[in-house]
C-alpha cells in the first residue's frame, strides 16, 4: 500500500508539468482496476483445512440431485451442504461424476461407486476420467479405456495405439466419439470393435468440450483446437498446461495450473478477462473448474483449496430430499418404493431430510407431518418415530427458504397387523381353545374311566390273591395229613407212650394255631414261617410212611428273619409236595433242603429234594390221577405278589443222572421297619 501511495504522489506532482494530464488518466485507470479487483473479492470465498477440508488440493468437483458438493482432494473425497464438510478418508482421488443417483469416484487403484450409503469397489488401473457414453459408464484409465460391468471393469479392445496409452478425456459426439490421449485425439465411429479408427491431432490432448456444435480441443502445448466435421477448423492460442475447459453461460473459462484463469466469449473465443493471484486473491494454481446448480462457480486449486465465485444472485425454488429411511435403526436400501411395506414388529422409522442451498445454507427451515398436521418450522432435518401402531401412514416433509416454499414430497408405509390381532388367528385359537377344552374332558374321562378300571383291575386281583389265600388256607392242612396224625395220636394213647402223645398233640395244636392265626393276616415274619413249616416237617417225620431229613438255612444279611415280612403260607405247599411225590416208597436216605437268602432287595428260596425228578413225578401223578392244586395255587400268588418275581422247577443232573429236583423262586424284600 505504501508503494502506491508513493505512486501516486509522484503522478499527481511530476517533475514535468507537461506530463501532468497524462499521469491523472493513469490514475483514475489505477483507482478503477483497485475498485473493480474488490468488487471481485467481496464476490469470492475460500475453503481450507481450517474449514473443514482435509487438504488444500482439489482434484476434481460435481454436485448431486439433492445439492451435495462432492469435492475429490488427494487425501480423499468430501461431501459438502454449504455448512460443513464431511470427509471419507481415501486414496488421492482423481475425478467424480455423478449419474443417476450414483457417485463414481475414480482412484489410483480402481473405482468406487456409491448408491443408498452402500459402496462398491472396483479393482482396475488408475482412472483420469469417467464419462457416461451410451447409458454405459466408461473410464479414461492410464492405460486405455475401460468399461464398467455389472461386478467387474472389462478394458475394451479398440486400437494398439489406444489400448495401452493414457487417456486424458472421452466424448461423444454427432454419433461418433472422440478419444483424447497423449499420443493424440482420435475419431471412432464406435467404442466397440470400431471400423473406423482416424487420429486427427499428433499432438498431447488433453480436454474436449463441445460448443456451438463444434468440438473444443485443449492441447498440451498448442492452446485450443476448434473441430467441426472431423477438421480443425481454427486454432485459439492459450494458456498452458490446462487443467480444465468449462462453459458457463456464454464463457469458456479455460484453468490453468500455472496461470489461472482464462475467460473466453464462449461464440469467438475472443479474450474477456483473466483470474489469477494478480487481480482476485484467488490462487494461479487451478485444477477444476465447476458451476454449481445456483449459477455459483466452484474452483479448485492445487495450493489454496477450494474458492466459490458468484458473480450472479440466482434465485431458485428450494427442493426438499428424504435422503435416508430406517427401519429399526438399519437403513432400508432403496428409498424409490411406492409404499413401504413392513411386518408387525418393523415400527420403529427414522426419516433424515435436506434441502441443499451453498449460497444461504444456514436459512433453511423444515416442517413434517405423520397423517395430523404438520409440525411448526424448525431447522431440524431428522425425526424418529417409535413404535407405531398397525395401519396406513403418509410421511409429508417440506423445506422453505425465506418466503420460498419447496414442493412436498410425500413418502407412504404401511405396517402390518400383529398376528395376534388378525381376525383368522383370533377364530383360529377360540378353534383350538375349544379343540382343546374338548380334548381335555375326554381326556379327562379316559383318565377317570382308567382310573376306575385300575380299580376295578386292582379289586379283581385282591380278590383273587384272596381267593387264593383262601384256597392255600383250604389246602395247607390236607385232610389226608390230619387223618394220618389223629390216627398216630390214637396209637401212641393205646400204646400208652404218654409222653410222645402229648408231644405230638402239643406240636398238632401249634400248627393249627398257627395256621388258623396266619390266614387272618395278609404278611406275617420270616422266622413264623420257619416255625411253622418245623412244626409241620416234624408231625410229617412222625406220621408218613416215608422217612426224610430235613434242613432249613438262611443267608440274610444281617437281618433278623422277624424283621421280614412275607406272606402267609408260601412255603408249605412245595414242601408237602416234595414229601408226597418226590420219594419212592422204599427211599432210605431221602432229604428236603430250603434255603433262604437275601440278593439286591429280593428275597431268594431254594427247595431241593433228592428224589426222582420233576417229569417222573408228573407221571407219578398222571398214574395216580392225582392233582396238585396246592402247588398251583401257590405259584399263581407268587406271580401276583410282583412284577420282579421269578419262578423256576428244574431237575438236578450229574453226568445225566437225574439226582433230584429244584424249586426256586424270589419276591421283593419288605421288612417292617
Amino acid at each position: 500500500m505504501k508503494i502506491f501511495f508513493k505512486f501516486l504522489y509522484s503522478t499527481l506532482y511530476p517533475k514535468r508539468g507537461t506530463e501532468r494530464n497524462f499521469m491523472v488518466s493513469i490514475i483514475f485507470i489505477a483507482l478503477f482496476y483497485i475498485n473493480h479487483t474488490h468488487s471481485q473479492n467481496l464476490n469470492l470465498q475460500n475453503f481450507s483445512i481450517s474449514d473443514g477440508l482435509p487438504t488444500t488440493t482439489i482434484n476434481d468437483i460435481d454436485q448431486d440431485e439433492i445439492g451435495y458438493l462432492w469435492v475429490a482432494t488427494d487425501k480423499g473425497y468430501s461431501k459438502f451442504d454449504g455448512v460443513n464438510f464431511t470427509n471419507y478418508k481415501q486414496e488421492e482421488v482423481n475425478c467424480l461424476l455423478i449419474e443417476k443417483n450414483k457417485i463414481y469416484i475414480g482412484l489410483k487403484n480402481g473405482l468406487l461407486v456409491l448408491q443408498n450409503n452402500k459402496s462398491t469397489f472396483f479393482e482396475s488401473k488408475e482412472i483420469l476420467k469417467i464419462k457416461s457414453i451410451h447409458h454405459k459408464i466408461i473410464l479414461a484409465t492410464v492405460q486405455g479405456v475401460c468399461e464398467l460391468k455389472e461386478d467387474y471393469i472389462q478394458p475394451l479392445e479398440i486400437h494398439p495405439q489406444i489400448d495401452f496409452s493414457i487417456i486424458n478425456d472421452i466424448i461423444s459426439y454427432k454419433n461418433t466419439v472422440y478419444i483424447a490421449s497423449i499420443k493424440g485425439l482420435w475419431n471412432l465411429d464406435k467404442l466397440y470393435k470400431p471400423l473406423k479408427v482416424e487420429k486427427l491431432i499428433e499432438e498431447n490432448t488433453t480436454f474436449l468440450l463441445i460448443n456451438n456444435n463444434q468440438l473444443t480441443v485443449a492441447t498440451a502445448t498448442k492452446g485450443l483446437k476448434i473441430i467441426d466435421d472431423h477438421t480443425i477448423v481454427k486454432n485459439v492460442p492459450s494458456l498452458e498446461n490446462i487443467s480444465s475447459i468449462k462453459k458457463r453461460n456464454d464463457e469458456i473459462w479455460i484453468a490453468s495450473q500455472k496461470n489461472g484463469i482464462d475467460v473466453l466469449e464462449a461464440n469467438t473465443y475472443i479474450f474477456k478477462r483473466k483470474i489469477n493471484k494478480y487481480n482476485t486473491a484467488i490462487s494461479s494454481q487451478i485444477n477444476t473448474v465447476f458451476k454449481d446448480n445456483q449459477n455459483s462457480i466452484w474452483i479448485g486449486s492445487s495450493n489454496k483449496g477450494l474458492y466459490k465465485y458468484s458473480s450472479e444472485v440466482v434465485v431458485i425454488k428450494p427442493k426438499v430430499f428424504i435422503e435416508k429411511i430406517a427401519v429399526n435403526y438399519k437403513l432400508i436400501d432403496s428409498l424409490n418404493v411406492t409404499k413401504l411395506a413392513l411386518k408387525s414388529h418393523e415400527n420403529n422409522i427414522s426419516f433424515s431430510y435436506k434441502t441443499i442451498n451453498l449460497k444461504t445454507p444456514k436459512n433453511t427451515e423444515y416442517r413434517y407431518q405423520l397423517n395430523n398436521d404438520f409440525t411448526p418450522w424448525s431447522h431440524q432435518n431428522q425425526v424418529d418415530f417409535a413404535n407405531l401402531k398397525a395401519g396406513n401412514y403418509q410421511f409429508i416433509v417440506q423445506s422453505k427458504e425465506g418466503s420460498l416454499l419447496s414442493k412436498k414430497v410425500t413418502f407412504s408405509f404401511f405396517i402390518e397387523t400383529p398376528m395376534y390381532q388378525k381376525a383368522w388367528f383370533i377364530i383360529l385359537c377360540i378353534a383350538l381353545l375349544c379343540l382343546l377344552l374338548a380334548l381335555f374332558i375326554e381326556l379327562h374321562i379316559r383318565k377317570l374311566n382308567k382310573k376306575n378300571q385300575q380299580k376295578i383291575d386292582t379289586l379283581k386281583v385282591a380278590n383273587h390273591l384272596l381267593t387264593l389265600e383262601q384256597k392255600a388256607l383250604q389246602l395247607q392242612m390236607n385232610p389226608h395229613f390230619i387223618f394220618n396224625v389223629l390216627n398216630g395220636i390214637k396209637a401212641l394213647g393205646n400204646s400208652g407212650n404218654s409222653k410222645e402223645l402229648n408231644k405230638t398233640i402239643s406240636q398238632f395244636s401249634i400248627l393249627l394255631r398257627s395256621v388258623l392265626n396266619n390266614s387272618r393276616l395278609e404278611e406275617i415274619s420270616l422266622h413264623d414261617e420257619i416255625e411253622t413249616l418245623k412244626n409241620y416237617l416234624e408231625l410229617e417225620q412222625k406220621m408218613n410212611s416215608k422217612s426224610f431229613k430235613y434242613t432249613i438255612q438262611t443267608s440274610l444279611n444281617n437281618i433278623d428273619s422277624e424283621e421280614i415280612l412275607i406272606p402267609p403260607m408260601l412255603l408249605q405247599p412245595f414242601i408237602e409236595n416234595c414229601i408226597k411225590h418226590a420219594f419212592q416208597p422204599n427211599t432210605s436216605d431221602a432229604k428236603i433242603k430250603l434255603l433262604i437268602e437275601v440278593k439286591n432287595s429280593f428275597l431268594h428260596f431254594t427247595i431241593e429234594d433228592n428224589g426222582i425228578g420233576y417229569h417222573q413225578s408228573k407221571k407219578e401223578k398222571v398214574k395216580s390221577n392225582h392233582q396238585s392244586v396246592a402247588l398251583e395255587v401257590t405259584k399263581e400268588r407268587i406271580q401276583h405278589l410282583s412284577k420282579y418275581n421269578s419262578f423256576s422247577i428244574e431237575e438236578i443232573k450229574e453226568q445225566n443222572e437225574i439226582k433230584g429236583t429244584k424249586i426256586g423262586f424270589k419276591i421283593p424284600l419288605k421288612t417292617d421297619y
